[in-house]
């Protein structure tokens, strides 16, 4: 089993380690996920790092323990001399420029926003991430009544299906058919309407999946549980505190 981290440098230079996954984590594998995250623009802060994190575990390995921990570098130095691990996906969001230490004592130079994709002890390639971007919110796209009606829509679809499922479950004659699963009864291109909803809003840290996946639609919300860096809070407890949220946080970034 191919076994990896990911090794993330915040804003403030200080370095933090996900737990060691254990399967695919190859950049042709699990790892394409952290490499195609990063291209998107995902890793802005920590509290991103995090929900990364947690996602990426759920959606692949389902660890139940410690996911994250604080590592203690000297003069912006990482070495991967004493490395163990097959991948490190090593993430640098600093101002700084960080160097790696590889098994041979050569340095590989990380800059701000790239990632360095190490094999082993010794730095496979460098990936470099454009951080200029244009946020443009048009109200005219999606207004929030029809982006609550569609969020409610793929609610009522998803409750209805555990609802069925619960049935079958209980039902002795219906346990041998699987024709009856009733996953069946779902939207069969609910993935393909969250994209589309993501496209629309601008949404590239999947702050959508989040609400329905983690938080089942805003159900499992509870204040102060969701932060910004700077410990503002992030209403997520409805599907219109969701569309208010995105569509603020685009308009903050075409401000700056």
């Amino acid at each position: 089993m191919t076994r990896g981290k990911v090794l993330f440098i915040d804003n403030n230079g200080q370095l933090y380690s996900s737990t060691e996954f254990n399967g695919d984590m190859y950049p042709e594998g699990n790892g394409n996920e952290v490499i195609e995250s990063f291209m998107a623009g995902f890793f802005e802060d920590y509290s991103h790092f995090i929900r990364f994190v947690e996602l990426f575990n759920k959606h692949h390995f389902g660890y139940e323990s410690e996911l994250l921990e604080e590592l203690s570098c000297d003069k912006h130095i990482i070495s991967i001399k004493d490395n163990l691990t097959d991948y490190l996906y090593i993430i640098n969001t600093s101002v700084k420029e960080w160097i790696i230490i590889d098994k041979h004592g050569n340095p590989s130079y990380l800059t701000a926003n790239t990632m360095a994709i190490v094999y082993y002890k010794e730095v496979e390639r460098l990936v470099h991430r454009c951080i200029e971007e244009t946020f443009i919110f048009n109200s005219n796209e999606l207004e929030c009544e029809e982006f609550v009606s569609i969020i409610d829509r793929l609610r009522e679809t998803s409750d209805l299906v555990d609802k069925v499922d619960e049935l079958f479950r209980n039902s002795r004659e219906n346990i041998e058919n699987d024709f009856c699963n009733a996953a069946g009864l779902q939207i069969s291109h609910e993935s393909v309407v969250v994209k589309l909803l993501k496209k629309l809003m601008h949404d590239k840290h999947e702050w959508i999946d989040y609400f329905i996946y983690e938080l089942d639609y805003g159900r499992n919300y509870e204040p102060g549980m969701i932060k910004e860096a700077d410990g503002t809070n992030i209403d997520l407890s409805s599907a219109e505190a969701l569309y208010g949220y995105l569509k603020s946080y685009c308009e903050n970034k075409r401000g700056e």
